[in-house]
């Protein structure tokens, strides 16, 4: 065992095993997606549902507009559309997804950081 796994074993109380062994059972993914809602950065958290949401709205808009239109070239243009609007989506929901794990590996390097400098 290498020095730094030695002095972060040692450091780990039994208080720190008993709080990772509570956190391996996570809040939920929509727990923590809301709590992303409040702090820092949450202007852009809140942005970027908005957008999600307005890409929705205009996917659903083309898909419906897909089936209404009466020429092949409108079908070809929403189709674009709807794919174009999809792949946003899927854009911000990911973005989404990495700042929500970015914030959860902060989270453990300051509390290991603490732990570290207690000891």
């Amino acid at each position: 065992m290498r020095d730094f796994d030695r002095d972060l074993k040692d450091v780990l109380s039994s208080e720190d095993e008993a709080f990772i062994a509570d956190h391996l059972e996570d809040t939920g993914y929509y727990a923590e997606a809301f709590s992303s809602f409040k702090g820092k950065g949450s202007a852009m958290h809140i942005l970027t549902w908005v957008g999600i949401i307005i890409f929705g709205v205009g996917l659903l808009y083309c898909l419906w507009a897909f089936f209404q239109a009466e020429t092949t070239r409108d079908q070809i243009l929403y189709a674009m559309l709807a794919v174009l609007l999809n792949s946003a989506q899927i854009a911000l929901k990911l973005w989404f997804n990495m700042r929500l794990n970015r914030r959860a590996i902060i989270r453990e390097i300051k509390r290991l950081h603490l732990a570290l400098a207690q000891g």
